[in-house]
């Protein structure tokens, strides 16, 4: 597990040069992603395959047990002198010493030796003293290698058996797990303890990393390295950018914590070694802005999303307060963007190993994504739904993607009549006061003391509120808060909280990230004396409480506009600004009943103080939160707790291009459409001869005002705009038509050859003539700039050319042809004097 909670931070940052790779930015879309269908060759004859996956054949407890050390080339983070060496235990079938060739699951770690791994901490053993581990933490060994995997517990730069210093991720940690995958593949060497030589001759070519926590970090900086070999990676509450675990927006959560977790990490008898790497990581960790610098930037694997080659399947607690949300959200985008194959699972629950709270479920998903992905077997497993959110305890729900399908952005007021007292919540500001004030405080309130009695009055809080909803509403995605204020000085934290104020049931955050042990054992692949694969089974814990917290954010102000390094500046006391941060992306559905709250406020515990005392100024005619609602505007309004009124008044469209019937060489179509309570999109499809043949639409998100704008290729014909809006109420406005040709074929150009209408022949010609058509209509032509308006019809002419007539010249002409939708037909030709 990682230490400290923290909050990564939400907003865009400067990218600078990067020690870990040349940057690539999250702009650039070039991207080499796996075929599913070409992943991996077909698995060994030797392994069993039924029902579409891999059966146990080997005995487990005669695996081939051994430990390889690989050096870590060009790094030397304990600074001796001397390359640094990555250890690896492998556990392998017996009959790989044989022809037998498998695969390989890496759990890349920092943990075996210290902290252990797994709910009840399992370190690498050697129990019998014999020099060779017996005891493989987790149950991929005991579960895996008998259906023909081998398994590799990589221990990360600095611990375990390795030797080094760790840096927290940086580029040499990041090696040294990358360099697992290079050994397996013949690319670096590897040798035993005695020096000798090892090759991995028994591997397929094909790896996966796995792990939770730290872990999975490791396979994310490992995938983004875009390393051959590694084909898939599953990785679990993983941190994907360093800076956003122990910072948010400028903020910091913890003091000098990259020192501290590699403190934690290391082995006790190494820690003094390291002690000067460990100084050095204070010095240059950023800690007394809190802002974003070199040393995060080479963390941020998400800077490298374009090398991935590998395979994704997350699993990411929506409850995780430690490795939160947007670790997973923002990479996950990122992923999307350039279709990475990926799958999803999102409990609700926090920093906790789906083994524990789904354990048959997954490890048969698992199993077959591994067999999918490293072994060939085609078992259907990328054709199941990408998603899977959990909404109760077990309750689980599928869907083609995440965020959730048809989720749009909606836009609700903060407004109020009385500062320190409960707002609303709504679509529309409520009449009151123009501005709203926070008084903060010395202290730094925790989020239950703000909170808590929402309609209590409260000088240092905001308590914005919803009207009880009549129906469900459902979020999915990442909040956007949008503050217009100022402030009586020139720094603050600016904190928001997202609440459902309702009493209920629930698995909270803690204790135990929402679980607890039971004394009974589950037992998961073959055992050993020495490592029995049982492992305690766990329950979810249930509290009732009047109020959940789904999501929070802080902003430092003085990183309104930038988390860079140096770019940091402060406000002019007393002038509005936008203060405009993302929360943490969450999934949720208030019920009906529930009344939606935001919180706003100064410093928030959990987070390093900012200036105490500051007052803050909200305009509450135009501040915001945006919502990501499944089913938009019109869900929410549907949810009946917004504010707008029940009406039936339709919106007004206007069509404001095309003003012309055409013939047009592009259709380019613009609506504008008005509403008084708030449209929810604005249509425009092209029929032809009654058949839909493009359909094209706006969100409206409740703007009483959107403007449609589409451009629409479609080949040369007749068509039909029918348009009209639909406001937030399911009010449907009109229907119109508007029909429009459509020519971008140029005319066609043909030279006459009677004898009394052209002399002369290919291109050169004393006098000559043409014949012009077009289905569309001929307009106009010019020779040589000389425009001649012609009668607009389909055929048309331009006869009797020579020198002196129709603008012609001795030597070079040019004929343009026009049709009265613009395209164009030049022709060059040459006239010549006539012959004496």
């Amino acid at each position: 597990m990682m230490h400290s909670p923290s909050e990564p931070a939400s907003r865009g940052v400067a990218r600078r040069k990067r020690s870990i790779a040349a940057l690539v930015t999250v702009a650039a879309l070039a991207v080499t992603v796996l075929s599913p269908n070409a992943a991996v060759a077909a698995p060994d004859p030797a392994i069993p395959v039924v029902d579409g996956k891999t059966q146990p054949f080997s005995d487990y407890a005669s695996a081939i047990r051994e430990r390889v050390y690989i050096p870590v080339e060009g790094v030397d983070q304990d600074l001796d002198g001397v390359t640094d060496v990555t250890a690896i235990d492998i556990i392998r079938p017996a009959e790989t010493a044989a022809s037998l060739k498998v695969p390989a699951i890496i759990d890349p770690s920092p943990y075996f030796t210290t902290l252990g791994r797994g709910n009840e901490s399992q370190r690498l053993q050697d129990l019998d003293g014999d020099g060779v581990t017996d005891l493989f933490p987790l149950y991929y060994d005991n579960y895996f290698v008998p259906r023909g995997y081998a398994v590799i517990h990589a221990q990360m730069n600095g611990t375990g058996f390795s030797t080094g210093c760790p840096l927290h991720g940086g580029a040499g940690d990041i090696q040294s797990m990358k360099v697992v995958v290079d050994w397996l593949n013949g690319r670096v060497p590897g040798h035993n303890a005695a020096g000798d030589p090892v090759l991995a001759t028994w591997h397929t070519g094909k790896s996966a990393m796995i792990g939770k926590s730290y872990d999975g970090t490791l396979a994310n900086g490992v995938a983004a390295t875009g390393v051959e070999g590694l084909t898939t990676i599953v990785p679990i509450d993983a941190i994907s950018d360093w800076y956003r675990y122990s910072r948010t927006n400028g903020i910091r959560h913890n003091t000098n914590y990259p020192a501290s977790l590699s403190n934690t990490v290391t082995n006790p008898e190494r820690r003094a070694l390291c002690a000067p790497v460990r100084e050095n990581l204070n010095a240059i960790d950023g800690d007394e802005t809190g802002d974003y610098n070199p040393f995060w930037d080479e963390r941020n694997y998400v800077l490298d999303v374009d090398n991935v080659k590998a395979s994704v399947f997350a699993i990411h607690g929506l409850n995780d307060d430690n490795v939160r949300m947007s670790q997973f959200a923002d990479y996950w985008q990122a992923l999307s963007e350039r279709d990475v194959p990926r799958k999803v699972w999102l409990p609700r629950l926090g920093h906790i190993d789906p083994f524990e709270f789904r354990r048959d479920v997954w490890v048969d998903t698992l199993h077959r994504w591994y067999d999918y992905w490293l072994q060939g077997i085609d078992n259907g497993i990328m054709n199941e739904p990408q998603s899977t959110v959990e909404f109760g305890p077990s309750e689980y729900v599928d869907e083609a993607s995440w965020p959730a399908p048809g989720t749009e952005y909606v836009d609700l007021s903060l407004s109020g009549t009385t500062s320190g007292t409960a707002g609303s919540l709504g679509f529309r500001p409520v009449e009151g006061a123009s501005t709203l004030q926070i008084v903060g405080g010395s202290n730094s309130p925790s989020e239950g003391a703000l909170a808590n009695n929402p309609e209590a009055p409260q000088a240092n809080r905001l308590v914005l509120l919803s009207q009880p909803l009549t129906q469900d509403l459902r979020i999915s995605g990442t909040p956007i808060v949008k503050l217009d204020a100022s402030l009586s000085q020139e720094q603050s934290n600016l904190s928001a909280l997202l609440v459902d104020y309702s009493t209920a049931f629930r698995t909270p955050r803690s204790p135990g990230d929402g679980i607890q042990n039971t004394t009974n054992r589950t037992c998961w692949g073959a055992e050993t004396q020495f490592d029995n694969a049982c492992y305690l089974e766990v329950e979810r814990r249930s509290t009732e409480s009047s109020y959940w917290r789904l999501s929070r954010g802080v902003l430092d102000s003085s990183n309104r506009e930038s988390l860079a390094d140096g770019a940091a500046t402060n406000v002019v006391p007393g002038q509005k600004y936008d203060f405009d941060w993302k929360m943490e992306p969450y999934d949720y559905v208030f019920k009906a009943g529930s009344r939606i709250g935001v919180v706003v406020s100064t410093n928030l515990s959990g987070f390093v103080a900012g200036s105490p005392n500051a007052t803050v100024t909200l305009d509450a005619l135009t501040s915001a939160i945006s919502l990501p609602v499944v089913g938009g505007a019109r869900a929410a309004y549907a949810s009946g707790g917004l504010g707008i009124p029940a009406e039936t008044v339709k919106p007004e469209t206007a069509l404001v291009s095309p003003t012309s019937a055409g013939p047009l060489k592009s259709l380019d179509i613009q609506v504008d459409a008005t509403d008084n309570i708030g449209l929810d999109r604005v249509v425009a499809n092209v029929y032809r001869n009654g058949t839909l043949v493009k359909s094209t639409q706006t969100a409206g998100n409740g703007a009483t005002a959107v403007s449609h704008v589409a451009s629409v290729s479609l080949p040369d014909g007749t068509y039909q705009i029918r348009y009209n809006a639909q406001d937030v109420a399911g009010n449907v406005s009109v229907t119109r038509e508007f029909t429009v040709t459509l020519d971008a074929t140029a005319p066609t150009v043909t030279i006459k050859t009677g004898a009394s209408e052209t002399k002369g022949a290919d291109g050169t010609y004393s006098l000559v003539s043409f014949k012009l058509y077009d289905a569309q209509k001929i307009d106009k032509v010019t020779l040589n700039g000389v425009v001649k308006d012609l009668s607009n019809n389909p055929w048309s002419d331009v006869n009797f050319v020579k020198p002196g007539t129709f603008g012609g010249t001795l030597g070079a002409n040019t004929l343009v042809v026009y049709d009265v939708a613009g395209n164009t037909t030049t022709v060059q030709f040459t006239l010549v004097a006539p012959a004496a």
